[in-house]
């Protein structure tokens, strides 16, 4: 089970009434509406994922976000803005971070999250006694880069369609675990061995979304070319 906690006004409500299948494995262990309460309650349940409204951050967000994730040590912030400046919300971009547009469902925040829940499945399955089937192969390198995704997060296009948004949002979350399972500690063999799988695993489900996003950049006739790329 993925622990929350929320500060948010109205998902909360939303996670109390969506259906099971939407809240499988999700339970949040906090959640409040205002920074304050949150602040207080959060440090003593340490969820391992933090879902914030960043209109509830107020004047100063990271320095209020850096104070709740000192506090959590969440394995995963995710921001959710409507409107804010570029600036503000570049600044909030970091690893063990996502930044998301409003409005956020049920359905969107475990599509955020879908790396910790297959991770957290794989894990079961290796306590039960299996690991599930994964290429030997390594996974073919990035095809975009964070700058690109970024961009492709925040395109508008030309039909009433938030898929190139939502799809860049979801290859960008699969590389940002894809690096974090290279990089987690072990503390022994058996540690070393899912995490490398579940990067392995990881990778080649990031390599197949590429792909589907580089199809769906042409069906939307949205020029890879041109995107902005990160600087050599």
């Amino acid at each position: 089970m993925i622990t929350l906690g929320i500060l948010h006004a109205t998902l909360p409500a939303y996670m109390q009434q969506a259906g099971e299948e939407e809240s499988k494995h999700l339970q949040v262990i906090v959640s409040a509406a205002d920074f304050a309460s949150f602040e207080q309650q959060v440090g003593r349940h340490k969820p391992q994922v933090l879902a914030v409204d960043l209109a509830l951050l107020g004047n100063e967000p990271s320095e209020r976000l850096q104070r709740l994730e000192q506090v959590v040590q969440p394995e995963l912030t995710l921001v959710v803005y409507a409107f804010a400046k570029w600036g503000v919300v570049e600044s909030l971009r970091a690893p063990g971070r996502q930044v998301v547009r409003a409005p956020i469902s049920v359905r969107m925040l475990r599509a955020n999250l879908i790396n910790l829940i297959v991770r957290e499945i794989t894990q079961r399955r290796q306590l039960d006694g299996g690991l599930p089937a994964v290429p030997a192969a390594p996974p073919p390198p990035r095809r975009f880069d964070d700058v690109q995704l970024v961009s492709l997060q925040e395109i508008r296009s030309q039909v009433d369609c938030e898929c190139p948004n939502q799809v860049a949002d979801l290859v960008l979350a699969l590389g940002a675990f894809e690096a974090y399972s290279r990089q987690c500690e072990n503390r022994n063999a058996a540690d070393a061995r899912i995490h490398a799988l579940l990067a392995r695993a990881t990778g080649h489900a990031r390599a197949l979304m590429e792909t589907a996003l580089g199809d769906l950049c042409a069906f939307e006739k949205i020029d890879i070319q041109t995107l902005p790329r990160r600087s050599a």
